[in-house]
């Protein structure tokens, strides 16, 4: 669904803010993957060998901005369930969902689907770390920012297979 998104080998979450005016920011930062592959102890098992995905201090950092955000939720990716209700379009990253038990819920205990203004959409954010589900009544824009991450932030291990 979008371009500088798609082409990172992973994205990690960093902060969100949901502002007064209704809309969702979210910052991430670029995960790298690594030049030579690495073997994973997992317990006593060793797995891979797999590429380390980590931030570097080249490493893009991006805001995915929701306008008009009517609800989201934001949970750890490790989680995550397969949502037999998920019926999702293109996008590796960030894709718009037809349908989720996410939107049937909030469907359910709010009056989202009653509002008549515009059209509620639903987007999901997939990050290495964290899953944002949103409905709002547009599309999010990304955003390429021009600072260096943080690099003195504790990252989840993330690992790449090809």
């Amino acid at each position: 669904m979008n371009p500088i998104l798609d082409a990172a080998s992973a994205w990690f979450f960093d902060s969100a803010n949901h502002a007064l005016n209704g809309s969702l920011e979210v910052n991430l930062v670029e995960g790298i993957k690594g030049a030579e592959r690495q073997y994973v102890e997992v317990g006593e098992d060793r797995l891979g060998p797999y590429f380390p995905v980590t931030v570097e201090p080249s490493s893009r950092c991006v805001l995915v901005v929701f306008p008009a955000c009517r609800a989201f939720f934001i949970y750890d990716e490790s989680l995550d369930q397969p949502d037999p209700e998920l019926e999702k379009q293109e996008g590796r990253v960030l894709f718009e969902a037809v349908s989720s038990s996410f939107r049937a819920f909030a469907e359910a205990r709010t009056t989202v689907a009653a509002l008549e203004d515009s059209p509620t959409l639903e987007f999901v954010l997939c990050c290495e770390d964290r899953i944002i589900h949103v409905l709002a009544s547009s599309s999010p824009t990304v955003h390429l920012l021009n600072r260096a991450p943080d690099l003195q932030v504790e990252r989840t291990q993330t690992w790449s297979a090809s």
